[in-house]
Order: C-alpha cells, then structure tokens, then sequence
C-alpha cells in the first residue's frame, strides 16, 4: 500500500488545523448598545459558561470589564426578543438585567453594580425613559409576561401591559419626548415571525393601544423616529416577506418604504432622523442598506451575517459582524462601506486555520418545492470518497445563515462535505414556505433533508453509505426523525439536546415553546394524538439501524432532560449503538469551554466508530 492510499489518508480521517481548544476558548460578543453620546459601547462578553458587561470606546481601545459579582443575563437564544442592557440618559451609568432576574445599574466608569429594584419575576430588556426618571422592562412571571414600569430609584412600580395571559410582549421604547411607550406583543401559540402586534401608550395614564396588527401579520422591531413624528418597523402585512414600514404613533399614515421578495430586520433611524438603517436577507447572509428619501443603497458585501445595528452618528453605524470565517466581533461601518474593528475574539489558529466560505445550494423536493441550503467543501476532493454530513438547524422555523460555524470548518478539514439545509419552514424565504411545516413537523422537512443529501450525492464527491444527520433542539429532533424515519439512508447521528416524545415535551418545556408544538402539529396532543405519536422518534426505536451519540445539557429548560433520558432508555432496551452524555451545569447550548472540547473530541471519536471503522 502506498501512502497516498493510506487508510490515515481517508476523507474524514484528514487532520484538521482547527482544534476544538482554538474555538471553545473565543469569547462570544453580544448585544452591544451605543450610548447616547456615541462615545462608547457596552455589550455582553460570554466566556467559559459567564457572562459579562463590557465596554469600549468606539474611538477604538482597551475594552473594560464592568461586572464581577453581579453578572447579567445574556441575550435570549430563543427568540423571544429579549435584551439584556441598555444606557441612562446622560450616558454615565448602564442597566442592565443580571442572572438574578432583577435590574441592576453599573456605571461606565467603573464601580459595584447596584439592584434597583425587587419586583417578582425574572425582567429584561430594560428601557430608561429620556428623563431618566423612569425604566420599563418586560417582566416574566411564570405564565404572565407584561411591561412595567418602575421608577429609577425602585420605589415605584407600575404594569403598563394589560394581563397577557395568552400573550407575550418585547421591546419596551420610549418615544424621545417621553410621553409614550412602546412595545410588540404576540399570542401565546405564535412566535413573533407569525403574528405581531405593535402597541402605543400613554406614559402616565396607561390605555395602550394597538396602532399595527392583523392576522397572521408579523410587525417587528418598532422604533421611533427621533423626533418622535414616526415609527419604523419591519412587517408583511400586504407580502410574503416582512419589509421597511413607517407609520405615525396613531397607526396613520402606514407605508411600505421598501418593497420585495427579501426579509428585512433590525430598522434603526440615524439620529437626524433622515436615514433608517436595516439588514436585508439573501442567500444566507444579512447585509446592512440604508433608506433615505425613498431610495436604498447596500452599504456593506462581506459574506456573512451582520446583525445588532445601531448609529454612532449620521454617518457611522456599529454592528456585530460574523462568517464561517470570522467570530463575531463589534464593527464601526461607515455609510462608503469602509469598516475598522473594536472587538478581537479570533485567536490565531483561527486567523490562520484555511477556512472555507459555503457555496449556496438549491434543489427540489420530492413534492416540486423549490429548497435552499449551504454546501461546505473541503478543499481536496476525491470522488465518491467524503462522508456527508446533514448539520440541521434548529427553531425548527429558523435559519443556518453564513454565521461562525468552527465544527463545521473542523469536519470540512477532516475531509466531511457539509450540507446545511434551510428546510420548509425555515425563516427569509417568504411565508408561505415557512408555513408549509405547519402541522407537518418532522414530515415534509425531512423529504427536504433527504433529497437535500441526495442532491450533493448527485455531485458525485460522497459516498452514499457515509451520509450522518445532526443538529440542536429542533436539529436534535429531527436527527432522531433522520435515524428512525430514513434509517437505510443515515448511517449515523449526533443528536444534541433534542425531543423524543411531542406529548411529553409539551408538559415539561418553557412558557415560551409550550404552546407553540400545536401550530407546529397542526393542533395539539389530544386533537392530532395519532400524529403526535406518529411523529414522535421514541415510539420507532426498533426501527434504528445506526449508531446515535446524544449530547444533553443537565438544566435545560427548553428541551428538558427527561426527553433525551427516555429517548437513551428506550433504544438501550431495544439493544441499539447509543452513546450518551449529560453535561453538568449546561443549558440549551453548550457554553463551558471543557463541554465545546469534549463535545468536539467525543463527537470526532464517535464518527471515527461509526461512519468510517465500521
């Protein structure tokens, strides 16, 4: 045997230069916030399971750590639109809401961090009113969520919301001249990408008012002009996508200022209130234009995802930038498209690791519908020799954008060609197609998996033996569903924090996800029971052909525990390959740097086993 044709020189057996200890060790930047005076930044800083407060000067500089005992609340991972900080008026002190479920205030120079109030409930998403004198937040109390208001000092508190108990709120905004706020609301059995309401009130007397609406209309992310004549928000109230609106504090006067076939997210008005900054959706990646008396412009290109927009000034606009390429870090974009760097997060390996940029893929499902996806390659390739793998995004209605993926860019460097599907009901191709997954979870999606792979299969690089299903949440579930619904086509599957059971899953998730299984199913357990069962992968254990490692966080209160626990019970009794791993003290995604390693090194170990020794 030559050493060209070396087992060790097998596609999936290439040895990477991206270790799991160069990206487990990369800090996460998060929901930055410019302060008033667009002299600095706070944002959040997760790191090795914590989270902290930072802040730097967008002149450029050392960022400075402003919490040690206190540590806030990261940002929501789920959705919900919740915010972590914000800035006081006069730019001195920052709010923000701590892993403790109460407001918090720190200053920005630096000092202990002082709870300003204990109402019940666990709050977020703080918004100070331009007095001052007064923050609202959203307060979550088991199944009541609403917007209060409490005084600066804590010693007045006021509910602003009506009682929601078949609904949720988000995003609390003052308008400028402090006599109104603002926020959205969505029904309980919807997320905020189905229907949203936009509510306005009055600041003092309450009586809040629904100013934008409608069935099966999403209006998001409500901002106000600075002047305090407009709202600008994001809707699809007349079209399949949700596009740039304004319209007067009343609901009057409602116009769409950019209409077409891409999503827009994120609308933020420069100070002058003269340009409103947005992300547009396409081909998986999030790129920032800017509208100005009726026209648009695209002002960044840089493949990947841009998100958290905000003006320093007329003319600057801080970001968080990420790619399969790149971290995500803070940037400072000018209106010409030059951009300079706050934030440091890659490390050298990754600096210098030979990443690789997806090429967007489209094929058709078994049914004619038009699918969508990013196909990773490895730089070498060898027909009909790479393992596949279908790495399936959660939500289930999300998106696998062009984000920092690094195991994806480790198994592409072991040889693996990687598929990332944007299955029907995946977000940014319209609602229709989101819609198609309604009350057929775990049925059309994966058809659009399976002939996703067999697409790629079709290029002629894979070998249709080595094709291996993984994903997260919704990506765990339907790694389950590849393993028991498709299992001559899935020799493997790495399953992470999943569901195996729809009817239990029901009983133990978050208020959040609760009630949303019904729209997902179509109805819910005891009105569609036959396919609640029929679409649950514990009740087909037997019918498990591969391999399964399933990774689990030990306090996840999304995907609870009991689910994977149940799920490893069963497929022991019914003596299958199960591998299976609780990590303590993790949640819904895997923060510590020793679970990132041990989750890459066991899953490494795991493929080796099962895809390329058997």
């Amino acid at each position: 045997m030559t050493a060209a044709n070396h087992w060790s020189n097998e596609p999936g057996r290439w040895s990477a230069t991206l270790a799991p200890e160069a990206w487990a060790t990369i800090p996460r930047i998060q929901a930055p916030s410019v302060s008033p005076d667009g002299t600095q930044v706070a944002y959040i800083r997760g790191y090795d399971g914590r989270n902290d407060l930072w802040v730097v000067d967008t002149a450029g500089g050392l960022p400075v750590q402003l919490t040690d005992a206190v540590t806030p609340q990261g940002p929501d991972p789920n959705q919900r639109q919740a915010l972590p900080l914000t800035w006081t008026p006069d730019s001195a002190d920052i709010i923000f809401a701590a892993s403790n479920g109460k407001l918090h205030k720190v200053a920005a120079s630096g000092g202990p961090a002082e709870q300003i109030e204990e109402a019940p409930g666990n709050h977020h998403s703080p918004a100070v009113s331009p007095d001052g004198a007064r923050i609202a937040f959203v307060a979550e109390r088991g199944e009541d969520v609403d917007i209060f208001v409490v005084s600066a000092d804590g010693m007045l508190l006021r509910q602003m919301s009506s009682r929601s108990d078949d609904g949720f709120v988000a995003n609390p905004r003052w308008s400028p001249g402090g006599g109104q706020l603002m926020w959205t609301r969505w029904p309980h059995y919807d997320m905020p990408w189905d229907e949203t309401a936009v509510y306005v009130s009055d600041a003092t007397h309450g009586s809040a008012t629904e100013v934008s609406g409608g069935e099966r209309v999403a209006n998001n992310w409500s901002q106000w002009s600075p002047d305090s004549e407009w709202i600008a928000y994001v809707s699809d109230r007349d079209r399949e996508h949700p596009n740039l609106w304004r319209m007067k504090p009343d609901g009057s006067d409602a116009e769409a200022l950019v209409s077409e076939s891409h999503d827009h997210l994120r609308p933020v008005w420069s100070p002058n209130g003269k340009k409103l900054a947005y992300l547009r959706s396409v081909d998986c990646e999030h790129q920032i234009w800017v509208w100005e008396h009726g026209k648009t412009r695209q002002i960044t290109s840089e493949a990947g995802v841009h998100s958290d927009l905000a003006w320093l000034d007329d003319d600057r606009i801080l970001c968080v930038f990420e790619s399969p390429l790149l971290p995500a870090d803070l940037w400072v974009v000018d209106l010409d498209g030059s951009r300079r760097q706050l934030t440091q997060s890659a490390t050298g390996a990754v600096l210098g690791g030979d990443l690789k940029l997806p090429e967007v893929l489209n094929w058709e499902a078994s049914d004619g519908l038009k699918v969508s996806g990013m196909l990773f390659e490895p730089a070498e390739i060898r027909p009909g020799k790479h393992p596949l793998m279908v790495h399936i995004h959660g939500g289930p209605v999300g998106q696998a954008p062009k984000n920092w993926q690094p195991w994806i860019q480790q198994l592409v460097q072991q040889g693996y060609l990687v598929l990332v599907p944007n299955y029907r009901g995946s977000k940014g191709y319209g609602r229709s197609f989101m819609e198609k997954l309604y009350g057929d979870w775990g049925g059309g999606d994966l058809d659009d998996n399976v002939t996703g792979a067999k697409a790629v299969i079709a290029r002629g690089a894979v070998d249709p033996g080595r094709v291996v299903a993984t994903g997260g949440s919704a990506g765990g579930y339907s790694t389950l569903i590849c393993m028991t619904k498709a299992p001559d086509f899935f020799k493997a599957g790495i399953a992470r924090f999943g569901i195996s059971n729809l009817k239990s899953f029901h009983e133990k998730t978050w208020v959040f996800e609760r009630y949303y299984l019904a729209k997902l199913m179509g109805g819910t357990g005891g009105e569609r029971s036959e396919l609640y069962d029929e679409r649950s992968p514990i009740n087909f254990v037997d019918d498990v052909q591969g391999p399964l490692l399933i990774l689990q966080g030990d306090i996840d209160i999304v995907c609870h525990r009991s689910e994977m626990d149940n799920m490893t019970a069963a497929l022991e009794q019914a003596g299958k390959d199960i591998e299976y791993k609780v990590y303590d003290g993790e949640g819904h995604g895997f923060k510590k740097i020793s679970t990132v390693i041990d989750d890459a090194n066991r899953s490494q170990a795991f493929l080796l086993r099962a895809v390329l020794d058997s």
